[in-house]
């Protein structure tokens, strides 16, 4: 890898860099405007080898960012500062981008990666018990009640769509196998508002990203994961990699697409004294589960390792001073160099 980086950087510097793989791609941190103005062919020459990456046959990365901070700091609060090689970047509060996060997204547009944003069953959940609770009402997830709070905000985040190229619908729902009559009936029609939403903005946005999170063999009605791009499982339960292969067997009930599948897997904390997330005992999740994804054949799993999905990505920006040591290393054990 050393020598990689500097043949790389002294090909950058004589403006003749040629790039050949994500891990020479990953190697580059030193792509700035400054660069861009001195070096105009060189940057060209590396945006065009960033977009060819993307569009060839390769592990997908997926990575949530915490974009709350509308007046940036530091440069970790800016998707500029991601990784290149990442494919997608999920934007967490998509409403009332600031104009940085614009011109943040449009320079990372030019490299070749997708800006979604997701929209949480869960969360939309939550709020909605949470709010109940403190007002002393009906904390029910499936009244009438909760089905119209339901669709006031869906409409209100898919309507955030006109900025980005694509979003995430997370739903967890319950295993139907459990429930019968007025119980079914009900899960139904909570999820069906989910579902409509989704397929109402799919038909209506057929070029960009639809990307399923969640359970997926908790769906009813699993029509809507043929229109996905990617289905990502979410592993929170997960220690090991028996414990994450039954997981994904779990999820791949009959109806479900076997092609596509992304492991959900969060960055650790950026203290490095907390152990609550990010773990598996005293080891990196992160690169466990890029270990695993990369070593997948689906002749025999019965099903594609397609990627990773990182949360709170941002997070290794602030634990590895600015350098994303652990999301690069994971994205190159993904996607390593060819040797020679």
């Amino acid at each position: 890898m050393k020598n990689i980086l500097k043949t790389a950087l002294g090909l950058f510097a004589m403006g003749s860099l040629v790039m050949v793989s994500c891990t020479d791609v990953e190697s580059l941190d030193i792509v700035q405007p400054t660069t861009e103005e001195t070096y105009p062919e060189s940057y060209a020459a590396y945006v065009q080898a960033l977009n060819d990456y993307k569009a060839s046959d390769h592990k997908i990365v997926y990575a949530w960012f915490d974009n709350s901070a509308k007046v940036p700091q530091s440069a970790g609060q800016h998707i500029t500062s991601v990784p290149d090689s990442v494919d997608v970047i999920s934007m967490m509060y998509p409403e009332s981008l600031a104009e940085f996060e614009l011109s943040d997204m449009e320079e990372v547009r030019a490299k070749g990666t997708k800006v979604v944003y997701t929209i949480s069953v869960p969360d939309i959940e939550q709020a909605w018990v949470d709010q109940q609770f403190a007002n002393g009402g009906d904390q029910s997830t499936t009244s009438a009640e909760f089905n119209t709070y339901l669709q006031t905000e869906l409409d209100a985040l898919f309507a955030c769509s006109d900025s980005f190229d694509g979003i995430i619908v997370e739903f967890v729902g319950q295993n139907p196998d459990f429930m019968t009559g007025s119980a079914l009936t009900a899960y139904e029609t909570k999820q069906n508002i989910v579902l409509n939403a989704a397929n109402t903005w799919k038909s209506a946005n057929a070029d960009k990203i639809l990307t399923w999170q969640g359970k997926p063999q908790n769906l009813t009605d699993k029509g809507i994961l043929a229109s996905c791009d990617y289905i990502i499982l979410d592993i929170d339960d997960v220690e090991d990699t028996n414990r994450l292969m039954l997981t994904v067997q779990q999820a791949l009930t009959e109806g479900v697409p076997t092609g596509n599948i992304l492991i959900a897997v969060s960055t650790t904390p950026e203290d490095s004294s907390d152990t609550s997330y990010g773990y598996w005992g005293s080891t990196r999740a992160l690169g466990e589960v890029a270990e695993w994804v990369s070593g997948g054949y689906p002749a025999t799993d019965g099903f594609t390792r397609a990627g990773i999905a990182i949360y709170n990505v941002q997070n290794d920006y602030y634990s590895t001073g600015g350098m994303y040591t652990y999301v690069k290393d994971a994205i190159n054990t993904l996607n390593p160099a060819p040797t020679k």
